[in-house]
């Protein structure tokens, strides 16, 4: 058997374990937060977008990685079956069950990181002024189809919210004290200090309206 597949088990399980058992404050609060109040129907129908897009994402990736995998998996085991193979496990099927192991667990983590996004995006846009909200559409428009609901930021009563794969992190604006940036293929990759070190990679559509918040509390940094 692949010893990459033996491996990649464990570094799931160690990704999975920052994702979804390390919480910060906020992540704290998010697990706690239930929906309280009737939106406005413009913010409803941007929350509908964000779940249609969890559900399209996630539904996508399962399509192409683990509906196969689980497919492969039953075809050895009913051939294994067949030849009596089943009562002494061999590679033929420990080999096909990790592969469809790995391919379930990656499907869990994305929609659990999605769906904690969209449970973050709902509390922040029932939070937000209006200028707030506007400011999320006007950012959307400008993103590509793809990136359209994947927020990589979110500005809300004065702190920052960055949404990265291991984490949302809270910031307060006026405390970022370093920003570097450097732009690839992928989009903008970013570097804040606020006073601990996070990185973020954004869309370059996205970029200069982070920048344009960055420095409108921190006039320091331009």
């Amino acid at each position: 058997m692949d010893t990459l597949f033996l491996l990649m088990l464990p570094i799931l399980g160690v990704i999975m374990y920052f994702v979804m058992v390390r919480k910060n404050a906020f992540e704290e609060r998010l697990a706690l937060y239930r929906p309280q109040h009737q939106l406005s129907q413009k913010r409803e129908v941007y929350l509908k977008g964000v779940h249609k897009f969890r559900l399209w994402f996630v539904s996508i990736f399962f399509v192409i990685f683990v509906a196969p995998s689980l497919v492969y998996f039953i075809l050895m085991f009913q051939e294994n079956t067949a030849k009596w193979y089943v009562l002494y496990p061999n590679e033929m099927i420990v080999e096909p069950l990790i592969i469809f192991l790995i391919g379930f667990l990656a499907y869990y983590l994305l929609s659990y990181v999605f769906k904690r996004n969209e449970k973050a995006l709902r509390m922040l846009v029932e939070q937000m002024s209006d200028s707030d909200f506007e400011l999320l559409l006007k950012i959307k428009e400008r993103l590509p189809f793809i990136n359209k609901y994947d927020t990589s930021f979110v500005l809300c009563n004065h702190q920052l919210y960055l949404f990265t794969f291991f984490a949302i992190r809270e910031i307060d604006p006026t405390k970022i004290t370093n920003m570097n940036w450097g732009r690839s293929k992928n989009g903008v990759s970013v570097t804040l200090k606020a006073p601990k070190r996070t990185m973020i990679m954004m869309p370059r559509e996205a970029f200069p309206y982070f920048l344009q918040i960055v420095e409108q509390y921190n006039p320091k940094l331009k």
